[in-house]
């Protein structure tokens, strides 16, 4: 046995240092949390510009304008951008048309993840000179008071709705939205869901 001065043995503190330390650093980030909101903090909301329907409400049933029903997988897979109104597809329809044509192609790589319908409860709506320089669009009938009520046929004017891949109806636009915030929202929608 060598001689000199004993070790003295480690405080108990030192042994538990490393797991006081670990302990510390997972509780660091609530105490942070909890004092920003005790102090008024609220992060910013982030808000779209149409109005969220809560809860969303259900693709109805709808049919071709040939009466035929178009089924609910239709709208599966896409998101799907509706202008709806009732009665025939006039002035301001075609407008609300050419511009949802618009923030579609505004989306530009985004676009196959997009489809465009527009929904009247007109039976035998004539969609030739609306198909002749829109291809893309699907003419649909709204069959029901389901379907009209969904997309807000008893109501003046003609509005867009956004149709998640899911078969639900997000999102409604006033009829004088402006185009750009859709587009906004679109893109932000597109931006980050996994689905569609």
């Amino acid at each position: 046995m060598s001689a000199g001065s004993p070790t003295m043995p480690a405080s108990p503190f030192a042994r538990y240092r490393p797991l006081l330390l670990v302990v510390a650093l997972l509780i660091l980030p609530f105490a942070i949390g909890g004092g920003l909101y005790a102090w008024g903090w609220r992060p910013a909301k982030a808000t779209s510009h149409g109005e969220l329907l809560t809860p969303p409400r259900p693709v109805p049933p709808l049919a071709d304008t040939a009466g035929k029903p178009v089924a609910k997988a239709d709208f599966d897979g896409h998101w799907t951008l509706v202008v709806a109104g009732s009665g025939p597809c006039e002035a301001a329809c075609r407008q609300w048309i050419t511009i949802t044509r618009q923030v579609h192609v505004a989306l530009y790589k985004q676009m196959p993840r997009v489809q465009r319908a527009w929904v009247t409860d007109q039976p035998g709506a004539d969609p030739a000179p609306l198909l002749a320089i829109q291809p893309d669009l699907h003419p649909l009938v709204a069959t029901g008071t389901d379907a009209a009520d969904a997309f807000d046929l008893t109501t003046a004017g003609h509005r867009v709705f956004v149709v998640d891949p899911l078969g639900q109806i997000i999102l409604r636009y006033a009829p004088d939205a402006d185009p750009k915030d859709i587009l906004k929202d679109m893109d932000r929608l597109l931006r980050y869901a996994w689905a569609g």
